[in-house]
């Protein structure tokens, strides 16, 4: 009989979860490993972690909404539920309770008045997340998300009544500043055969009405953007086979495009400044400018060579798209930029002013999310993280005999006498259980759920700890640790160590001694992959409110929105989530609002031993979000505003069960949910330009029995995300064992657009 290996998870949020699900998810693979998963403080999830308060509000770390490429996410989810008996009346029966499709996404834009929202409704298809095999290449990806650009041009140019009306020449473009395009040219010769060679149906008869004796001159404006649309569908077919003279053509029909659009506007005549019309027209001729660019880009770098995303990694994301053309007013401004950036979090140390994403990641990412979504582009979650993801998948790790140490907190790795393999982990024990074994979880509407604090009844001393505020989770916890070290040695308690702790709990930030120093000091690959991969701080906001969203003044529909004012620049309406609240002793909350973003901050890098730091940055923040409160929600919420034109904190739900009445003003907000992000462990992970080439798969950590897992690895995202944690996880327990065999979209960023699986 074969002695299963023993195997210790250090970390319990999704890349460590993610981990330890594989590699007990057959019965096969559960006689082979026997998994036990540390993890600090009394709840797992990491980043997805959330918990119920003592009111039985959800309280999160942040917005979560998922998008439809997120493949193995929802796989996990599905077969998680697929053999979950939950408990009786559970409103979370089938992985289609756990989300559902988000259309609307309004984008925040900028205007000479403040801000306004561009209303965003996103195309669905017949996929299904999580199921249907590998997905597409990145040449089929970029075709899809080309095709979703062209519906948003067509939708304006509709608006603009330009449809019928012929392109004027470029060569007569008006002094009003078009970009300048080619001279009128007739269509290549290789056009039509090249197009027509790869379509079929209406697209193929769509291309003969186009190509057959016409030129570029001589086409309207709908029939400009049919062309270059079908063109390079066409090209991308087969990328291999595609010529320096075929780019170029291809890249001056869209500057032709791009002109004729310009014209069409101008003869439409000026939209009232800050109407719906200024709005489109602006973020559409922003969104051509950049994708043109991003075209050029994509063809030169990456077609024409056979490159992969990642070799565009050492230029930032918008230095990329200048180099191919952009307009570097609108790279600097535009609401299509900010939206990849804020999105995913890429400002370092959370400051606006410091953009930083790599440029190969950053477009393959947006291939991925626009291009490869099942179903829906994006997808609400309709619960609390914790209750919708985490304890499903706890219960189902414990069904499979993984084995849960809460409330232990690693210190340090030490390494053999060779220096070759992790021989030593040494931990803190933070509490003593009154009696048993620690039961985490507990019910609440039917559902299984996570206090936001520990159940301080199970833990020896409980009262003094909740006395004296203790957060087992923060780094600057100075409780003292309980009882004796907890120390695994190898060979007895571990063959193999998986690190899934977040990469800020052993990133040297100042002086003090990390978990890490001994296999730092070793320098080589794994030091320059913790000193080269930042960290970004990040914030969220919850606010219930006693009006109806329409009562707030947005009455648009429900939304989730991006690149809104800094820095609460993502806010989505979370209504849904109230459904599963209890109300008792204050009345139901109408609206449920969940906002966050970066926070410009550097006090995660403050030493542990500053025990004030938390209390410092919830002030700070605070602070902050009344200003912005006051100063920029009008454009979400125009109702909520005083006479003076300030927020009117009155429209938020009162809790304080006060026998004077309801209190005004600022301590309304206080009795909210504000949340700084800024320990080590919480902060996200920034893929700043020149930094790919430091991120390590889960088994090239450099020492023998050590694997890597979480959003810091190298993964199909290389980013922030959800889904990247959870690929992390999964080649962590291929790295062990070589299940899974698949990884869907694991390496869409390394491979080249000539590689058809």
């Amino acid at each position: 009989m074969t002695t299963p290996k023993k195997i210790a998870i250090l970390g319990g949020g999704m890349a460590g979860l993610s981990a330890a699900w594989e590699l007990t998810r057959t019965p096969e693979l559960r006689g082979l490993h026997e998994v036990t998963l540390y993890q600090m403080g009394w709840r797992l999830g990491g980043k997805a972690a959330s918990g119920r308060d003592a009111l039985g509000r959800n309280l999160e770390h942040g917005l979560h909404v998922w998008f439809g490429c997120y493949a193995n996410v929802f796989h996990m989810v599905q077969e998680i539920y697929a053999n979950r008996t939950p408990p009786p009346g559970c409103p979370l029966q089938h992985w289609t309770d756990v989300a559902k499709p988000q259309l609307y996404t309004p984008i925040g834009v900028r205007t000479a008045s403040g801000f306004s929202y561009f209303p965003l409704t996103w195309p669905t298809n017949q996929g299904t997340p999580g199921q249907g095999g590998v997905d597409m290449t990145p040449a089929e990806a970029w075709t899809t998300m080309w095709n979703l650009f062209v519906l948003v041009v067509k939708n304006v140019i509709h608006g603009l009544g330009a449809a019928p009306v012929a392109a004027a020449p470029v060569a007569a473009a008006p002094a009003t500043a078009a970009p300048a395009g080619p001279a009128a040219q007739p269509l290549p010769s290789g056009f039509a055969a090249s197009t027509l060679a790869q379509l079929a149906g209406t697209e193929l008869e769509r291309a003969k009405e186009l190509f057959f004796g016409s030129h570029a001159a001589g086409m309207a404006l709908h029939e400009l953007v049919d062309a270059g649309n079908l063109w390079m569908k066409a090209l991308l077919a087969e990328p291999a086979l595609v010529d320096a003279r075929q780019v170029a053509d291809l890249l001056d029909l869209h500057r032709q495009m791009q002109a004729s659009f310009h014209d069409a506007v101008v003869r439409a005549g000026p939209a009232v400044a800050g109407s719906a019309s200024a709005i489109e027209r602006q973020v559409v001729e922003e969104l051509i400018d950049i994708a043109i660019a991003a075209a050029a880009g994509y063809f030169i770098d990456l077609v024409l060579p056979d490159r992969p995303f990642e070799s565009l990694d050492e230029v930032d994301f918008r230095a990329w798209l200048i180099q191919h053309g952009a307009n570097p007013g609108i790279v600097a401004t535009s609401t299509v930029t900010r939206i990849v950036y804020d999105t995913l979090f890429q400002y370092a140390d959370g400051d606006v002013q410091r953009p930083s994403y790599a440029a190969g990641t950053a477009l393959g990412v947006c291939a991925r999310l626009i291009g490869t979504f099942k179903g829906s582009m994006m997808w609400d979650i309709q619960t609390g993280m914790g209750e919708a993801v985490v304890a499903p998948l706890y219960e189902a790790l414990v069904a499979a005999g993984v084995k849960v140490e809460f409330f232990h907190k690693v210190t340090k790795l030490e390494l053999s006498a060779d220096g070759q393999q992790i021989e030593t982990v040494r931990m803190a024990r933070q509490a003593d259980m009154a009696q048993g074994d620690y039961r985490p979880t507990f019910v609440l509407e039917n559902l299984v759920c996570w206090p936001s604090e520990p159940d301080w009844d199970q833990l020896v001393d409980g009262a003094k700890m909740k006395a004296a505020g203790v957060d087992f989770e923060s780094h600057w916890c100075n409780w003292p640790p309980v009882g004796q070290e907890v120390v695994l040695n190898r060979g007895s308690e571990f063959d193999t160590v998986v690190l899934a702790i977040s990469m800020g709990a052993y990133k040297p930030l100042n002086d003090e001694p990390t978990m890490c120093d001994a296999l730092l000091q070793r320098g080589g690959r794994f030091a320059d992959f913790v000193n080269n991969i930042g960290i970004v701080p990040t914030q969220g906001l919850q606010l219930w409110s006693n009006q109806t969203l329409d009562e707030l003044g947005w009455t648009s529909g429900k939304p989730a929105t991006v690149s809104g004012p800094e820095y609460l620049n993502i806010w989505a309406d979370m209504t849904q989530v109230l459904a599963v609240e209890p109300a008792v002793g204050f009345p139901k909350p109408k609206s449920l609002h969940y906002l966050c973003g970066t926070w410009s901050t550097t006090l995660y890098r403050q030493p542990s031993t500053q025990a004030g730091v938390p209390a410092q940055a919830w002030n700070e923040l605070r602070s902050q979000a009344v200003d912005w409160l006051n100063d920029a929600s009008a454009c979400i919420w125009p109702a909520a505003r005083t006479p003076e034109g300030k927020f009117r904190f009155e429209v938020l739900s009162d809790f304080s069960g006060a026998t004077g009445g309801p209190p005004s003003g600022t301590p309304r907000f206080d009795q909210q949910f504000l949340r700084a992000n800024i320990d080590p462990t919480e902060c996200c992970v920034l893929s700043a330009a020149g930094t790919t080439k430091y991120r390590l798969h889960p088994a090239e950590s450099g020492f023998a029995n050590l694997i890597l897992a979480g959003e810091a690895t190298r993964h199909g995202f290389n980013t922030t995300a959800i889904e990247g944690a959870v690929m992390s996880g999964m080649a962590a327990s291929r790295a062990i064992c070589g299940q899974p065999a698949t990884i869907v979209g694991y390496d869409f960023l390394q491979r080249k657009p000539s590689q058809k699986s």
